[in-house]
């Protein structure tokens, strides 16, 4: 995402997207291991977030034909 916008001059609304999705798997996380979002930095640490939004993975992109819906 970072590295589609690199060039855009609102970045300011990047850094607030990645905020939002940190602070959303945070929640998701704590809320599946039955704990506070507060707790859960504190045990895990804010690394292990920061290295899953920050690591560069292959990226695979699947193409469908279009199918057109003419009958004969």
């Amino acid at each position: 995402l970072s590295h589609y916008h690199s060039g855009s001059s609102k970045k300011k609304s990047l850094y607030r997207v990645k905020y939002i999705l940190r602070l959303s798997c945070a929640r998701t996380l704590a809320r599946k291991h039955k704990s506070t979002v507060r707790a859960f930095l504190k045990r895990f640490g804010s690394q292990l977030l920061e290295e899953f939004f920050t690591e560069e993975e292959q990226v695979f992109s699947l193409t469908f034909p279009r199918v057109s819906s003419i009958s004969p």
